[in-house]
């Protein structure tokens, strides 16, 4: 340990941390990576977590696949 303390975390700070790396991640997608660490990397996460988990990656799915319309004005 070099001398060093060694630092405890709780379960839940290391699934933020967790969570907040993998945001940060290169080629990560960050909506679900953040849908991910909102519902299920929690150290006590909702009884319907994964219920949660799956609403918001069906809708995250849902705009992705009909994303807003553009205009073009022609003039």
């Amino acid at each position: 340990m070099d001398g060093e303390a060694k630092i405890l975390e709780t379960p839940d700070a290391f699934l933020k941390a967790l969570g907040e790396r993998l945001k940060a991640k290169e080629g990560v997608d960050t909506d679900l990576a953040a849908i991910l660490t909102t519902h299920i990397l929690k150290a006590a996460p909702a009884p319907n977590a994964i219920a949660q988990a799956k609403d918001a990656i069906v809708k995250l799915a849902s705009e992705r696949a009909d994303p807003p319309k553009v205009e073009v004005v022609n003039g």
